[in-house]
Formats: structure tokens, C-alpha cells, sequence
């Protein structure tokens, strides 16, 4: 049997007429060649209980616009981008119900925020608002398959059992971890110190990671061996 996985839906199209919901097409593609069966999960005015969601044996979180400052009990600080409070909302209560019921979540970029804010922690709205000199963090390559930066893992994490020492990832995020949440361990590293993984030390499996694995799917073998142990996990969930 396939494992069934849930895709949060990232959000509400550009139209405001349209109220369309959308899904990457990349995340679909690369659930379902790993052996997974996507299924989307609509933005709803309440969130489905993890009884209603128990067809699903895990979760995926994609990327998105900015969290609204508000629910971090901040202000809007300069060089925060869009947000969408309903969007938010949903995918707050929805993560932690996931993480209540320890099911397998993997979170990509805004997912890995989301994941962190929902347990606590906390991120810079911006990245220019560090006290540190970044790299850009925002590529601007033709394709987003393309690598942008190396990110060096932490030794006995589940990404440097995966991958190694380092690999090369591609890179769209403007906002940054600032404090991590508990439980939440720090695996991944760019060279100018900013966090590009987050591993539960809580959960059977709840990773996030900041670049965008599945725009590198069928060009890098890294990034089908993060799917294909998602999907193995949460096949033990069936």
C-alpha cells in the first residue's frame, strides 16, 4: 500500500476576485515519484481534526508568503513581504494537530517557519534585520532546480546520515530562523550561520528544511533520498 500524504495548500492565488487555492505542481510530482499519494488539504474556516485527517499517514508543509508579525506577537518590521491571516491561521492549527498526534511531517521553507512558530519559536521578518552579514538567500537563476549555496550538516543528524558533510541547494526565503523552538535541533548550516534545517528531537518525524528540494527532485539524487525517506516513514503510519 501507498502512503497517503496530505499537502497543506500554500495559499490563496494573487486574485482576490479568483480565491483560488493553489499547490505547487513540483510538490505533487515529487511526492507521487517517491511512491506517496498526494492529497491536497484546502484552506478551511476550521481546521479539520486529525480524526477527520486520519486517511492521511503524513504531511507536507510547502513554501508561501511571509507569517503575519501578529500571531508572533510582533509588529511589521521593514522588508516584510505579503501575508495572509486565514492562510496562517489555518496552517498553525494545523501543524500542531499533526504534531500532536506524531505523525510524519516534512515542512519546505515557509513550512520550516510555520513549523518553528507553532512550537514557539521565533524568526527574523526579514533578513537584513540580523546584526550579521548574510549571502543572498534569494537566487535569481532561470531555473529553480539550480543550486545556490552549500549547506553543511551537522554530524549525527538525519540530513548528514542523507547526505553527507554538505550538498548545494537552491535558495528563496527572504525571512530566517531566529530562535529556534524546543525541541527543535539545528541541522543544516549556509556559511554565514543562517539555519537552513530543523529536526524534532519529539517526534518519530518532523523535519524542515529552508530550500526547496522538490525544484531540485529530477536533477539532484539528494533530493529524492529526502522524499523517499519521508515516504518510507510514513508508510509505518498505514
Amino acid at each position: 500500500m501507498k502512503p497517503v500524504i496530505g499537502i497543506a495548500v500554500c495559499g490563496f492565488s494573487e486574485s482576490p476576485s479568483a480565491q483560488r487555492q493553489f499547490v505547487s505542481t513540483p510538490y505533487i510530482h515529487a511526492i507521487e515519484a517517491s511512491g506517496g499519494i498526494p492529497v491536497l488539504l484546502p484552506i478551511t474556516d476550521i481546521c479539520p481534526s486529525m480524526d477527520e485527517l486520519s486517511f492521511c499517514d503524513g504531511f507536507l508543509f510547502c513554501g508561501g508568503n511571509d507569517i503575519t508579525p501578529a500571531l508572533l506577537g510582533e509588529d511589521p518590521l521593514p522588508g516584510i513581504g505579503t501575508t495572509d491571516l486565514a492562510t496562517d491561521i489555518f496552517h498553525l492549527a494545523l501543524i500542531r494537530s499533526v504534531l500532536s498526534y506524531n505523525r510524519p511531517l516534512l515542512a519546505i521553507c515557509r513550512g520550516m517557519q510555520v513549523l518553528n512558530a507553532a512550537l514557539g519559536g521565533s524568526i527574523y521578518q526579514d533578513i537584513s534585520l540580523t546584526q550579521e552579514p548574510c549571502i543572498s538567500h534569494f537566487q535569481q537563476t532561470f531555473h529553480r532546480s539550480d543550486p545556490s549555496h552549500k549547506v553543511t550538516f551537522t554530524k549525527n543528524s538525519i540530513l548528514h546520515r542523507l547526505f553527507g558533510s554538505y550538498t548545494f541547494t537552491n535558495s528563496y526565503h527572504h525571512q530566517i530562523i531566529q530562535a529556534p523552538a524546543p525541541h527543535l535541533i539545528p541541522s543544516a548550516f549556509t556559511d554565514d550561520g543562517v539555519i537552513e534545517a530543523l529536526e524534532s528531537d519529539a517526534h518519530t518525524f518532523a523535519l524542515g528544511v529552508q530550500w526547496h528540494p522538490e525544484c531540485m527532485y529530477d536533477t539532484n539524487p539528494d533530493m529524492c533520498a529526502l522524499f523517499d525517506l519521508f515516504i518510507t516513514i510514513s508508510c509505518k503510519n498505514e
